[in-house]
């Protein structure tokens, strides 16, 4: 694997990391109430995205089978699109698909 996929995984996982962090026991209500926590959501699935982005075709092979599309969609989703924001998905995703 190229250097540059080893660090950008690794950022992928520490901005991972700090989603479920930053998210601890908020459900989307919480979430949307606190625009602190919020940004920083935003920011680590902007970094998430971001870094999964240019990771290499063979970084991502070695990863194994990822959703690719949608980790770099989410990103676009929430750098772009920043007001339409469903937070029962973003919720969703750190609970569900951030872990693992």
């Amino acid at each position: 694997m190229p250097p540059d996929d080893r660090q950008r995984i690794e950022h992928v996982l520490a901005a991972s990391r700090n989603a479920v962090r930053f998210l601890g026991a908020m459900d989307e209500v919480a979430l949307g109430a606190s625009e602190l926590h919020l940004h920083a959501i935003k920011s680590c699935f902007a970094e998430i995205g971001e870094a999964a982005r240019h990771i290499t075709p063979t970084g991502r092979a070695a990863i194994g089978d990822l959703p690719w599309r949608q980790i770099v969609g989410m990103r676009n989703i929430v750098i772009h699109v920043y007001w339409g924001i469903d937070l029962r998905q973003v919720v969703k995703t750190i609970r569900d698909d951030l872990p693992p």
